[in-house]
């Protein structure tokens, strides 16, 4: 036979292809062999008919938390399930994903940024250039094709966060940023502050529609500040998600007092203590929730249930807030500049083992309110994260790309199938035990060819993050 596999009868969506029709889409090994209207059935091997669903290229989410305490791979089963076929891990760490990956894996492509704050790379707030410099060498050595500054949650000085930014631009890092220092937060000032702390260098920042809560002012105006800060920074790339819970970590210092201050201003917000005792209470009237593994996959639990769950794990858990704000996670999609191109870059879910995976089920209703077009939605989910990346092979539908596909249903956004290099990794829910992939650089892939991981290795200088807006093409 030709081919392995024909998906007969799906839209396919492919904007980087121009494409939008009824059709077939064939597939020969770890590509994508042949895209038409009409493909004789006599050719393939295998025929999936898949009349009335949508056909994409897999969905590249570009903030993600894949690893976390307890999770026991769950995130790569919660990814696979939402389509997801390459994960930007915002926080590792790349160790933890490096010994889950061939187990859990499912087929996903994994991409690792590993996190630096006080504990976890440096001592303190205001570490020195040497230590900076020993520990982003230590991760881009080991695998991770990136560094992420936690700042919202853990703030380090400005000087330090000066420092990081220009460390792993030298090194040749790529470089993600939750907003926020020692002077600023996690907030529209920590934004402005981040641009200016860039200098003009390539940045990463995530989940921009979390700087737009309306803590500093109305939230309305802190879109309109985000929006023309983005418009005016051809260096910064971003992504925003479509979730109204946040994320945080549940952890008391030995003050009593909650260690991420994105946790101290979730309960500030409504006018709870910020102590241990003003978050079990926020837990007992279910304000706050905690995420916890409930058979294979994280669940939210609230109440007595999750104030029992966080003392059990000594504080150590996830917790989350109804904090974000629909009108701002609708225009970090939308909105556009006056060439007519998106201003927020992608659409994430900042989930994976955070049960928020919800890029297709909450994406798809902005298609059904003509807010973007299916296209459009596939462009932020799909070709524009490939391009940040410099995923070549990914993103699209043409003729030797890579097999990475997602098939769903447009009315109720299920995914139906998903193909990852060519391989089933999901049908109908049943997940096939695929070791998945780990996307590095080539400097760490020269310390992981005597390990037993599969690797794909990418050139961040074909990144959108390196080569800046400037150079973007539709």
């Amino acid at each position: 036979m030709k081919y392995d596999f024909l998906f007969k009868g799906g839209r396919i969506v492919d904007p980087a292809n121009d494409r939008d029709f009824i059709g077939d889409v064939a597939i020969k090994g770890d590509k994508v062999a042949e895209v038409a209207k009409e493909i004789d059935s006599y050719l393939a091997e295998q025929v999936i008919n898949i009349s009335g669903k949508v056909i994409i290229p897999g969905i590249i989410d570009t903030h993600c938390h894949v690893a976390r305490p307890e999770a026991k791979g769950a995130g790569y089963r919660m990814l696979i399930n939402a389509g997801v076929t390459t994960a930007f891990d915002f926080e590792g760490p790349i160790e933890v994903i490096k010994r889950e990956i061939t187990k859990y894996g499912c087929g996903l492509n994994v991409a690792v940024l590993e996190a630096i704050y006080p504990g976890n790379g440096i001592k303190s707030k205001d570490a020195t250039t040497d230590e900076l410099q020993k520990t982003i060498n230590k991760y881009l050595d080991s695998g991770a094709i990136g560094i992420k500054i936690l700042g919202g949650h853990y703030p380090l000085t400005p000087e330090t966060t000066y420092n990081i930014l220009q460390i792993t631009h030298q090194e040749k890092g790529y470089m993600g940023f939750h907003v926020g220092t020692t002077q600023t937060g996690s907030n529209i000032q920590g934004l402005e502050e981040a641009v200016k702390l860039a200098e003009g260098k390539p940045l990463h920042i995530a989940h921009i529609n979390a700087y737009c809560r309306g803590y500093i002012e109305d939230p309305l105006l802190e879109l309109k500040r985000t929006m023309d800060i983005l418009k005016k920074s051809p260096n910064i790339i971003s992504e925003s998600h479509l979730a109204i819970h946040n994320a945080c970590y549940g952890g008391i210092n030995g003050n009593g007092v909650p260690r991420s201050y994105v946790l101290r201003n979730a309960l500030r917000a409504k006018g709870y203590q910020v102590s241990k005792e003003g978050l079990e209470e926020a837990l007992r009237v279910k304000y706050a929730g905690v995420y916890a593994l409930v058979g294979s996959k994280m669940e939210y639990i609230y109440g007595d249930e999750a104030i029992d769950y966080w003392k059990k794990n000594e504080y150590n858990v996830g917790i989350c807030f109804p904090i974000n704000r629909r009108r701002s996670a609708e225009v970090c999609v939308t909105e556009r500049d006056k060439k007519g191109n998106f201003v927020v870059d992608a659409i994430s879910s900042d989930a994976g083992a955070i049960p928020r995976n919800c890029i297709l089920s909450h994406g798809l209703p902005l298609v059904h309110f003509c807010a973007l077009t299916l296209s459009e939605l596939v462009q932020k989910i799909s070709l524009t994260p490939s391009r940040m990346l410099g995923l070549k092979n990914k993103g699209h539908l043409s003729i030797g790309a890579d097999a990475d596909i997602t098939i769903f249903d447009p009315d109720d956004a299920k995914v139906e199938i998903v193909l990852i290099k060519g391989k089933v990794c999901m049908v109908s829910g049943i997940i096939f035990n695929n070791p998945g992939r780990l996307i590095v650089t080539e400097r760490g892939a020269n310390k992981l060819k005597k390990q037993e991981i599969p690797l794909e290795v990418i050139d961040l200088e074909d990144s959108l993050f390196l080569k800046g807006k400037v150079n973007k093409s539709k």
